[in-house]
This record gives structure tokens, sequence and C-alpha cells, in this order.
């Protein structure tokens, strides 16, 4: 029994430094495309009625909604959004440059969104008169808002902030679904980039008790110190916001690390690659010419269904997408049940 429960904690422990790595990945390039932003963009601008659902082909719709949902929106569509973003109240709420600000208070946007609709003439008149046509989605959208705020300028904004508020609760669903979905990708490309095998792993680990052993041993490790590290986080404050570029170089810092975490463990894991060797020719020519060779790259020894292999890289990436602190977490259970967990204080 402890010698299944010894493969089980060594094989999660690989899954968890994957989906670090993997985790790790996924922020860096959400901060580089400031895809919250972005998602929060499209939220605003579909709540302003400027993103109607596409037509057309269905390979075209297929690209346009594509495209939005890695936040690229057409701002030829998001004439509004784009006025209301150049407001005061939410400009200055991201640095100088494109990046949009990844989130805007409800109050922000109430007031911002009024000094747009009436020009910075924030009047019971000048908002009447903005809403007076009825016809176009934004004026459909805050004309009855405002008859039933009675003339009231903070009724009507508080009933703008309520309908916000609505919308960005199914925003955080938008991402949430996108980032699962982006880090799968990144997670079955990984799997497939290392040769990162689940059943392979497995039928390797059934081999090679040393190799177990060393694993569990590093397991016991990270997983005192993921104990320590949760300790700590409860007792400090971590309100502290740090510039974005230093916040990208870090996790940049803490992805290499995590990679070569992941590479120096010595898993069955990789690829075979072999140099075919040059005819040799005469010592003048090996002198004067220089000799070009291919590498190729073939599954390990051992993998010759490669059914079975797309499987193995398929639950790589699906463990992958549940984070490391699942894995540790299930490596911590496990050490209790094995017998040799973190001693009670």
């Amino acid at each position: 029994m402890l010698g299944i429960l010894d493969i089980i904690i060594a094989v999660f422990l690989i899954y968890a430094l994957f989906s670090s790595l993997v985790s790790g990945i996924n922020e860096l390039i959400v901060q580089m495309l400031a895809m919250r932003g972005r998602v929060l963009f499209e939220g605003i601008a579909t709540m302003l009625g400027e993103l109607p659902k596409e037509t057309g082909p269905a390979i075209q719709r297929w690209y346009k909604n594509s495209m939005r949902r890695l936040g690229f929106v057409d701002k030829r569509k998001a004439h509004l959004t784009t006025l209301l973003y150049q407001q005061p109240l939410i400009d200055t709420l991201s640095p100088p440059g494109n990046s949009k600000p990844s989130y805007i208070p409800p109050a922000v946007f109430s007031s911002a969104l009024v000094q747009m609709l009436t020009n910075n003439n924030a009047s019971v008149d000048a908002v009447r008169q903005s809403l007076a046509d009825r016809t176009t989605p934004l004026n459909k959208l805050l004309g009855p808002m405002f008859d039933e705020a009675n003339d009231n300028l903070e009724k009507f904004k508080i009933k703008i902030e309520n309908h916000y508020n609505a919308v960005m609760d199914r925003v955080g669903g938008w991402y949430k679904r996108r980032s699962q979905f982006m880090i799968f990708v990144i997670a079955f490309v990984l799997a497939l980039g290392f040769n990162v095998d689940s059943v392979y792993i497995v039928q390797q680990m059934q081999k090679n008790p040393e190799q177990v052993e060393k694993l569990v041993e590093i397991a016991a490790t990270y997983s005192n110190k993921t104990n320590e590290n949760n300790d700590a986080t409860i007792t400090t404050s971590s309100d502290q916001k740090s510039d974005a570029s230093e916040e990208l170089l870090k996790n940049i810092r803490e992805l290499k690390i995590e990679v070569n975490d992941f590479r120096n463990l010595g898993l069955p894991v990789g690829w075979h690659i072999s140099q075919p060797i040059t005819v040799e020719q005469t010592a003048t020519a090996q002198k004067t010419e220089k000799q070009f060779s291919t590498l190729n790259f073939t599954l390990l020894p051992g993998q010759d269904n490669l059914l079975l292999v797309v499987i193995g890289w398929m639950i790589t990436a699906l463990a992958g997408t549940l984070g490391a602190p699942f894995w540790f977490d299930a490596i911590s259970k496990l050490f209790a049940i094995r017998g040799t967990g973190k001693k009670p204080e």
C-alpha cells in the first residue's frame, strides 16, 4: 500500500511543478497582453450596446469572436467606450500608454458615464437632453433608469452602478472561462513540447523505486515550505501594489526558477534526440568544409502506442489546469495518510 502511495505522491509532485510552470506562463501572457483590462473594456462596450452579435459567414463570425475573446475589440465599433475611457476619472486609473485599467470602481464608472453623456456638464437638464433620443442602444438602457430616478441625479448614478455590478459579474465569468481555456492550451503545448506523458511516467515509476524515493523526499520538502508560506501569508499584509514592469520581471524570474526545478528532477520526460553520423570525407575536406546534420526527435523507449501517448499528454494537460496549490494540498493529505507528514506542534 505504501509503495502505491509513494508513486502517487511522486506523480502529484510532477503535476504540482508542471502546474506552477503552466500558471507562470499564463500569468506572463496575461500581463503582456493586459488581458484583464481588455476583457473589462469588452464588457463595458457590450453593456453600452456597441458590440452586437457578429453576423456574416461562419468562418468570419468565428474569427471575430475569437479576436474578441482574446481582448482585441475593434475600437471603431466601440466609440462611446473609447470616449468613456478618455474621461479623467477612468484614464488616471492606468499608467500612461495603451494599457487599460483592469478594474473600475462602480462609483467612478457612473460618474464618468454621466460626464461623458453631458459633455462634462453633469446636470439633470443635460442628462435629460442627452437621453431624449430613445432609439440608440445606450439611451434605451439608461433612459428608463433616468425616468425611475425622478430627476434625481444621485439615484440615477446608483441605478447605473447596480447594473454595472451585474455586468461585471458576467465579465468575471468570461475572464475565468477564457483563462481556463488558455491554461489548458498552454498545458497541452507544454506536455507535448516536453513530452510529459502521465501514462509513461507511471510505468517508469513502477520500475524505478529509487527515483520514486527521491521524488517523495522532494515532495516532503516542498510540502513543508508550502505550509510555512501559507502561515506567513496569513500573518503578513499584501496590500502593497508593485509597478506593472516590476511585476512582469518578477514573474519572469519565478518562471525561470520553475523551469529549472522541473528540469532538474531527472524525470522520464522529454524527447530522444539523435544526431545521424555523416559520411567522413577526406581530412582536407573535413578541415575546409562544414559538416551539417539534422537532429531527430523521437519518442522515448517504451512509448510505442501513439494513442496512449496522446492520452498521457491530455491527462497531464488536465492536471496542469488544476493549479499547483491543489496538488500540494493533495500531497500533504497523502503524507498524513502515509504517516510521515509534518509532525504536529
